[in-house]
């Protein structure tokens, strides 16, 4: 992209691009992790697992500070 502008083939764009490109690839990811789980990098999948259904469920102090399943 940053030669593209350079030599003048694609127009500068007005407002920083990366944020929206962010967004959406983030939403696809949060997408395939709800529907199809197998498509994504294993590693990926568990991290996700456990922000998104494990990180709900403690019951103890201990669970909440330190150690969550």
């Amino acid at each position: 992209m940053k030669l593209g502008m350079e030599k003048g083939y694609i127009p500068r764009p007005r407002a920083e691009p990366f944020p929206w490109f962010a967004a959406f690839v983030w939403g696809i990811v949060l997408w395939l992790f709800e529907y199809h789980q197998y498509a994504l990098q294993p590693s990926l999948r568990s991290s996700m697992t456990y922000l998104y259904h494990d990180s709900n469920r403690w019951t103890s102090l201990r669970d909440f500070l330190l150690y969550n399943r």
